[in-house]
């Protein structure tokens, strides 16, 4: 018994899970169609995926589609392909034609405490803290009340896999807060009795 691909609708084989056509893969096909555009990352409410665009992209995008035809019908056809057309397909953000090489992350350089100060700050009572974001161009800047903290050394930033935590000891105290954001760290510094977390946004 056959059955028809589902993108170019060719009879293929049952025992086959990916069209020899045309490549599509069933189970990830089926996947996307019992799941959404985001695979079982989605909410799993069906969208219309035009539904997502942000106001005014459908036009943009409708815009660069009629250019590009239009380059293509005055370029010199004659048999095939046209000539001088090249492709090339590359890997990460392109500017002006070239790819951008991604600059490496900055490490953060954490401040060393010695075993008898980490020994203290194990012992002190744990305390969630309130904080205040402010957005300011690309730059995501998180506000933390930490009564009692003077000094960078006694903040430390751990990057998590869901987020950031941040920990800002007092005499007494270790005030906590967790970012739930997976962003790069930018910085962080200490005025007033006050930690500000720079995220790049």
């Amino acid at each position: 018994m056959k059955r028809k691909c589902p993108a170019c609708a060719k009879k293929i084989e049952r025992k086959f899970s990916y069209c020899p056509y045309c490549g599509v893969g069933f189970k990830a096909k089926q996947e996307r169609d019992d799941f959404g555009m985001l695979g079982r990352m989605d909410s799993g409410e069906k969208v219309n995926v035009e539904q997502k665009l942000p106001f005014g992209m459908d036009k943009i995008m409708n815009s660069l589609v009629k250019q590009l035809e239009s380059q293509l019908g005055s370029a010199n056809l004659g048999e095939g392909l046209p000539k001088g057309v090249k492709i090339r397909v590359a890997r990460g953000p392109m500017q002006n034609g070239q790819v951008v090489q991604k600059v490496p992350e900055k490490k953060i350089a954490m401040p060393v405490v010695s075993d008898a100060e980490n020994e203290r700050r194990a012992g002190l009572p744990k305390v969630e803290v309130e904080s205040k974001v402010r957005r300011l161009a690309d730059t995501i800047i998180y506000e933390i009340d930490a009564p009692g903290v003077r000094e960078k050394a006694d903040v430390v930033v751990t990057a998590l896999a869901t987020g950031l935590e941040i920990k800002a000891y007092s005499k007494d105290k270790c005030y906590v807060k967790f970012i739930p954001l997976k962003v790069e760290l930018i910085g962080y510094s200490v005025e007033r009795e006050k930690v500000f977390v720079e995220l790049k946004g």
